[in-house]
This record gives C-alpha cells, sequence and structure tokens, in this order.
C-alpha cells in the first residue's frame, strides 16, 4: 500500500510543528522544565539539566526539519525514538502513581485538543497512547517509499535536472 504525497507530507509537518512547538514553549520556561523533568525521578540529579537541554534542543531541531522535509526518515526515525522515551516516562509516571499533574508537554496544539475533551497533558494512560501513537505515525513515514513534498524533494528534483542538462 502506498500512502499519497500528500499525506505524508500533511503528518510529516504535524509532527513537526509539535516537537517545534513543545520545543519552544519549555525553552521559553526552561527552568520550570529542568524541575519538571527531574519530577520523572528517571535521571540522576547531574543528568537532569543536560537532559533537559538535549531534548529541548532535538525538539526544536526535529521540528524545523519535519516541518522543511529535509532528512525526512533521518528526522522520522528520531522523533520515533523521542516520543518512546516519552511513552516510557509517562508510563513510569502512571505506573509509580507519581505526584505529576501535567506532563511537560507544552504544546499549544495538545492544550487545544485538552480543550475539546482528549485531556492529553493530564499525564494519564491516554498520553502514553498518545506518544505511541505519535511513534507509529513518525515510522509509517519512515518505512514509507516516499517522503512527501519538501525541502528535499525540491532538491533531488534540481540535481535531476542539473546532471541532466550537463549530458
Amino acid at each position: 500500500m502506498t500512502i499519497p504525497s500528500i499525506l505524508i507530507t500533511v503528518l510529516r509537518i504535524l509532527l513537526g510543528a509539535i516537537l517545534l512547538f513543545a520545543g519552544i514553549a519549555k525553552l521559553s520556561n526552561f527552568g520550570a522544565f529542568v524541575i519538571n523533568v527531574d519530577s520523572y525521578q528517571m535521571l540522576s540529579t547531574g543528568f537532569v539539566k543536560p537532559m533537559s537541554y538535549l531534548l529541548v534542543s532535538a525538539e526544536i531541531t526535529l521540528g524545523v526539519v519535519l516541518i522543511v522535509g529535509y532528512f525526512s526518515r533521518g528526522a522520522c526515525i528520531l522523533s520515533s525514538f523521542i516520543f518512546l522515551i516519552f511513552a516510557v516516562a509517562l508510563a513510569n509516571v502512571v505506573w509509580k502513581k507519581l505526584p505529576i499533574l501535567d506532563c511537560g508537554c507544552g504544546n499549544f496544539l495538545f492544550s487545544l485538543l485538552d480543550m475539546i475533551g482528549f485531556q492529553i497533558t493530564t499525564v494519564s494512560w491516554r498520553t502514553v497512547f498518545m506518544d505511541i501513537v505519535l511513534a507509529a505515525v513518525s515510522f509509517g513515514i519512515v518505512i514509507s517509499s516516499h517522503q512527501g513534498y519538501g525541502l528535499e524533494l525540491l532538491m533531488t528534483k534540481m540535481r535531476k535536472s542539473n546532471s541532466v542538462s550537463h549530458k
């Protein structure tokens, strides 16, 4: 089954927007984000701040790369990995019944879904499931036969036209 290029493009941009806006929100209140990461009780104190920087940097970078459509397969592999890490961290919170109410997603897209009743930013199995779905969508793009429309496709077409004109 071939997934249409436009659907791949829309899904890739949606994933990119989720990551980009989450990263920007976390960066804008980085101190609170570091405290939130620490509250998950998964890292020793010395690793909390470096991991927080790494997560924010990865979210922003992957978000931009996915939106513009460059190195999409690699970005989707990494975003699958990040969404699975988030799912494991959230499952840990739910399983251990840690007193964390907000997932720390910091994403206005998720906030919009919360307003219409999906309750994604509240830590629950639903949030874990959402991250697993996002990881699956990312992986679906990885295994797709094409990566949709974007900068990568444009550059490939330009290279092909240049190589044809030089022959």
